[in-house]
C-alpha cells in the first residue's frame, strides 16, 4: 500500500458522496501528475445499465506516481463542506464547482506545467511577422 492509496483512502467517503449526488456525470473527475491528465466520468440510470458509453481500458501508467493531484467536481450547494472535509485530510485532493475548469499547480485552468513546459507555443513569436 503506497502513499497515494492512504492518502486517497482519507477521502473516500466524500468521494462517494460526490459520486452518489452524480456530480461525475457531465464534469469528470480530475487526475494528474505522472503521465496524460485521466478523466474519470460516472454513468448513472439507464446509461449505467446498458453500459454503451462506458470505457474502462487499463491506464498505461500510474497517475498517482510521483507529484499528482486529483480535481473532484462538486455542488456549489456542498462546495463549503466538501473542501473543508478534503482539506483537513489531503492537500492534493481538492474540489470545484460544477462547470469549473480544473485548476493546476499554477492556478491556471486546463493544463498542468509539465505539458505547458514540453509543449508550449511562443504566441508572440509565432504571430511575428
Amino acid at each position: 500500500v503506497g502513499p497515494a492509496r492512504t492518502e486517497l483512502t482519507r477521502v473516500v467517503g466524500v468521494a462517494c458522496s460526490l459520486i452518489a449526488s452524480e456530480a461525475p456525470t457531465d464534469d469528470a473527475i480530475v487526475v494528474w501528475g505522472n503521465g496524460p491528465r485521466v478523466r474519470i466520468y460516472c454513468l448513472f440510470g439507464d446509461a449505467a445499465i446498458s453500459g454503451e458509453d462506458k470505457n474502462e481500458d487499463a491506464l498505461l501508467t500510474c497517475p498517482t506516481e510521483g507529484d499528482w493531484a486529483v480535481s473532484l467536481p462538486c455542488s456549489p450547494e456542498d462546495l463549503n463542506w466538501v473542501q473543508q472535509e478534503l482539506g483537513s485530510h489531503s492537500k492534493r485532493i481538492t474540489a470545484r464547482k460544477l462547470g469549473d475548469p480544473v485548476p493546476d499547480e499554477q492556478g491556471e485552468a486546463g493544463q498542468s506545467s509539465s505539458s505547458k513546459a514540453a509543449g508550449s507555443v511562443d504566441e508572440d513569436a509565432f504571430f511575428r511577422p
